[in-house]
């Protein structure tokens, strides 16, 4: 099951580089050609359902609570993403169709979107890389001392 938390975690990281790559595709393109509409549809559909995989995952595969927030911390990131178009347009009272003069507090506030998807990436890359030392035997919850062991004799003796 670890293996298949590693394999989900890489996807997703796969598929958040892609993301960055769809939003540069969008932005040089020409906005007739709506290029850009494949990085929404990416962050909305694919990311969601990845991330949302790699929490089950790490939770079926029982990687300790550790893991198991860190693995929702994507999906929690990905939400964010679209809450900040929304708190923009709340905020500043700017939507989709504001792209000829928007104020300069809404771009500031806007342009989180970018440093919220540098956290995406760096996120699931540590959670694949995690995912693929545990799907190794490596990085492992510390062992616990056999029972019986000299000290535990020590310990009871002085009882």
């Amino acid at each position: 099951m670890r293996t298949l938390y590693a394999v989900v975690a890489s996807l997703l990281t796969a598929s958040v580089m892609l993301q960055l790559y769809f939003a540069a595709v969008g932005v040089f393109s020409n906005p007739d050609d709506e290029l850009f509409a494949v990085h929404g549809m990416n962050g909305r559909i694919v990311l969601p359902i990845l991330a949302l995989l790699t929490l089950i995952c790490a939770a079926i595969a029982r990687l300790g609570k550790r893991m198991i927030w860190l693995s929702a911390l994507p999906l929690v990131l990905i939400l964010l993403q679209t809450g900040i178009f929304v708190l923009t347009g709340v905020l500043f009272g700017v939507g989709p169709d504001s792209h000829e003069s928007p104020p300069l507090a809404a771009t500031l506030f806007v342009s989180l979107h970018a440093l919220n998807g540098l956290a995406i990436i760096l996120v699931s890359l540590y959670l694949a890389q995690k995912g693929w030392r545990l799907a190794r035997g490596q990085g492992t919850a510390p062992r616990q001392a056999p029972v019986g062991n000299a000290s535990d004799e020590n310990v009871s003796a002085r009882l």
